[in-house]
């Protein structure tokens, strides 16, 4: 990753964890373990999803050298 991709990997980041906290209860940004499992439920129902889904868009395009058999 160049410089310039992680500055704006972060600058992403930063965009999508604030509108994940906005949509988080209060209740659950009260100390760290609750902050954490908020996070890993957010991780687990939105945005591993979507990375999932460009991951597998790319791995569709290139061929793996792997049969199904």
């Amino acid at each position: 990753m160049t410089p310039s991709e992680a500055r704006e990997l972060k600058h992403h980041l930063q965009s999508a964890a604030k509108i994940l906290k906005a949509n988080t209860p209060q209740d659950q940004l009260q100390d760290f373990e609750s902050i954490e499992l908020a996070a890993r439920q957010h991780i687990i129902e939105t945005v591993g999803p979507a990375m999932g889904e460009i991951f597998f868009q790319q791995e569709n395009r290139k061929p793996s050298g792997k049969s199904d058999k």
